[in-house]
């Protein structure tokens, strides 16, 4: 039975938009001193250059966090940000002592990136005609435009009392439709990789 090349090209093109869109990490460091001590009470705190987008992260961040049972608390509901965007150590470690909280992560964008892809239709079959028509097709069908936009983030977990790194990660997410969507993959990747390197626990 002879397959259907226009299918066939067809799965590989779904295949391909499927597996070009989502969030993984590309970089992790763990400190292997804090695995088998994991933490269960957090600040979170996302530095963004709008106060919305900041407690936006942050609550969504809390939200994920307390879903698997880890106590968390948005900086935006217990520090006041200053009129220079900036938060003084002094604020932080009132606001970590206040809530007994034994791990702060922070979180900030590291690059928007736009790219421009082109796409052509496919158009051909098997053999030197559906050669010819796949290359007919690639020379006078002009095809459409595209931007495929890349999001990465860096997220860093700190020891309260040693101030210690635990765990940092630098994510990447790409064709996402919305900023909802690209938060909420970001802080899943890293609530998993936290889980599987056991360095969060239920409180």
């Amino acid at each position: 039975m002879k397959k259907n090349p226009i299918k066939w090209y067809f799965f590989i093109f779904v295949f391909f938009i499927i597996s070009c869109s989502g969030t993984k990490l590309t970089q992790k460091q763990v400190n292997e001193e804090f695995k088998g001590k994991p933490v269960s009470d957090i600040l979170v705190i996302a530095i963004a250059d709008k106060e919305k987008s900041r407690l936006s992260f942050e609550k969504k961040f809390v939200a994920h966090l307390k879903a698997v049972g880890v106590e968390a608390v948005s900086s935006a509901d217990v520090i006041p940000m200053p009129a220079d965007l900036e938060l003084q150590k002094e604020d932080i470690l009132n606001a970590v002592k206040k809530f007994k909280n034994d791990a702060v992560i922070i979180t900030h964008v590291k690059s928007i990136e736009d790219k421009d892809i082109y796409t052509r239709n496919y158009r051909g079959g098997r053999g030197y005609y559906g050669y010819y028509g796949y290359a007919h097709s690639y020379v006078h069908n002009p095809g459409y435009s595209s931007i495929d936009t890349i999001v990465r983030l860096e997220t860093n977990l700190y020891d309260v009392k040693t101030e210690q790194l635990i765990w940092s990660g630098q994510s990447k997410t790409w064709n996402k439709d919305s900023k909802n969507e690209i938060i909420n993959d970001v802080i899943k990747v890293v609530i998993n990789d936290l889980q599987k390197n056991k360095l969060i626990k239920k409180k």
